[in-house]
């Protein structure tokens, strides 16, 4: 019984689609463990200090995300690498994107302006690429 390649796309697809679901899920849990973290549990250790203490949140979340820049400068690779490993011409470590997704949870766990979009769209890709890539192989 051979399956035809329409099914096979579709269960591919299934696997890829679900597999980024788990990643952006994680990714949303770290946010709001390290937002809980930061808000409720440090600031109930600093806040007697005064209402200024509530702006060292952000800035020790900028201060983490720097130090692991610093032991890690490449934080795994962006759009433009997953294109260039598409093509052949980079090679995709497996956890690599981890610690940026690790980093990007942090960021916004503790106060960041941005949204969750933009990285949970890189953990998608990632993820594709990964197990596109495997899948070749």
């Amino acid at each position: 019984m051979q399956p035809t390649p329409e099914t096979v796309v579709l269960l591919l697809a299934v696997f890829i689609g679900s597999s980024t679901g788990m990643g952006i899920v994680t990714f949303h849990y770290l946010i709001h463990l390290i937002h809980t973290l930061m808000l409720e549990d440090v600031m109930g250790i600093i806040s007697p200090a005064g209402p200024w203490t509530l702006a060292c949140i952000p800035a020790l979340g900028g201060a983490v995300v720097g130090l692991m820049r610093w032991h890690r400068p490449d934080f795994g690779p962006g759009i433009s690498a997953l294109i260039a490993a598409t093509q052949g011409r980079r090679e995709l470590l497996p956890l690599r994107p981890v610690p940026k997704m690790v980093a990007a949870s942090v960021s916004l766990g503790t106060g960041a302006s941005l949204g969750p979009e933009g990285p949970s769209v890189e953990i998608g890709a990632n993820l594709g690429m990964l197990l596109g890539v495997q899948g070749s192989q």
